[in-house]
């Protein structure tokens, strides 16, 4: 039973990046081992993107960080979206084709309120 003055200490966590709350604590590491996956598909384009998600992660993040669900480690420092939002930019930058960015969008679109890149998506016709 709860006392009428119960009060409960509760963190959030902060994205690194945009500094909303991480409601999707999945890492960048877990998330990049699942991009790698995917990629092990077009491996010309794994060799040309994975550069730019480990300078992205390198930066200097790592304030505070929740635990991941996947790993279990205390390592998402950054929320979904931003991290997704990075490999999208970094695809984009390399010319990835419309395939390869329609497949993104279909595997790791974590913009679930479509505000963000999903405009993007729509209008290079991906989704």
């Amino acid at each position: 039973m709860l006392q009428k003055n119960y009060t409960a200490s509760e963190t959030h966590y902060l994205c690194d990046e945009c500094s909303e709350a991480i409601t999707n604590p999945l890492c960048p590491y877990c998330l990049t081992e699942e991009v790698e996956a995917w990629l092990t598909l077009y491996p010309n384009l794994k060799h040309e993107i994975k550069p730019h998600i480990d300078r992205y992660l390198h930066r200097g993040f790592m304030n505070f960080s929740t635990i991941c669900i996947k790993c279990r480690n205390p390592s998402a420092f950054l929320c979904p979206y931003c991290f997704t939002n990075h490999v999208l930019i970094s695809l984009k930058k390399i010319n990835a084709s419309k395939l390869i960015l329609k497949e993104f969008f279909d595997f790791f679109n974590f913009d679930f309120d479509h505000t963000g890149y999903t405009h993007e998506a729509e209008r290079l016709g991906v989704i």
